[in-house]
């Protein structure tokens, strides 16, 4: 009788391990009037680098893009553990819709064609 109790215990916390999926940061939607663009850093896996936050927010504003917020993320997408292959990292900036030719000049897309992108912590720049 113990013992069914434990397996029925331990099923009903089997939700629990779902919950970190569940709970993803995505990125919030912008208003009507605001939207959210991404620029890949061009980090790769084992080797880093790439172009931080800070140096892709002002390249959007040397070309007269107001940029209301910046956030680092990945894009979702699955990419297989090989040193010096892509790792997905990105940029992710909300800015007002009229700005988007010029971003999109820049090299940036709108970030509702990644579906599964996630916020995630922006490392330090060195």
């Amino acid at each position: 009788m113990l013992r069914l109790r434990t397996i029925a215990w331990l099923m009903s916390l089997s939700w629990l391990a779902m919950l970190p999926v569940s709970l993803a940061a995505k990125p919030a939607p912008a208003p009507a009037n605001l939207i959210k663009v991404y620029k890949y850093q061009g980090s790769l896996q084992c080797q880093g680098g790439g172009e931080p936050l800070a140096k892709m927010r002002r390249q959007l504003i040397k070309r007269g893009v107001k940029v209301l917020a910046g956030q680092c993320g990945v894009d979702g997408l699955i990419y297989p553990a090989v040193c010096g292959a892509p790792d997905g990292h990105i940029n992710i900036f909300t800015i007002q819709r009229q700005s988007l030719v010029k971003a999109q000049s820049q090299g940036f897309d709108l970030l509702r064609n990644l579906p599964d992108a996630q916020v995630t912590y922006c490392k330090p720049a060195p």
